[in-house]
């Protein structure tokens, strides 16, 4: 009798056990998601920032890159770039989002037309379907850069 019941109890820590590791992976996949889900937020957010920011004249090939303003990103951090596009009159930005130092960047991509102001800068609007979760450039090494 006092035999099956200390079998019974370790079956049942086995079982108790292994439910255990099933909840703690589950726990671990949910906050990996829910980082990943904060970055991709960061990354929209800083996209629809900078495109309403003016930006410097430039043909150089090269990206231009902001820190997002305080206030915008509520945690975690965010970058926007923009840079010459390899299609004729378009440019592209590039929004990044992290979560936390050391985590990799998500990135959105957004192509826009220009318009030249008197002044030098640079007015954007987005153009319609140009929305990316991928370098559009047929060459990807241009958003690498």
């Amino acid at each position: 009798m006092i035999l099956s019941i200390m079998v019974m109890m370790g079956l049942g820590l086995i079982a108790l056990n292994s439910l255990q590791q099933q909840l703690s992976a589950g726990l671990a996949l949910t906050s990996n998601q829910h980082r990943y889900v904060i970055a991709w937020e960061n990354a929209a957010s800083a996209l629809a920032w900078g495109i309403r920011q003016s930006w410097k004249d430039s043909s150089e090939p090269f990206w231009q890159c902001r820190n997002v303003a305080a206030g915008i990103i509520a945690s975690g951090t965010g970058r926007v770039c923009v840079r010459p596009s390899l299609r004729q009159d378009i440019f592209l930005f590039r929004g990044e989002g992290k979560m936390a130092e050391g985590n990799e960047s998500v990135m959105q991509y957004q192509q826009v037309s220009v318009k030249k102001q008197a002044s030098g800068e640079m007015i954007f609007s987005p153009l319609k379907q140009g929305w990316l979760d991928f370098c559009p450039e047929a060459d990807e090494q241009v958003c690498n850069e």
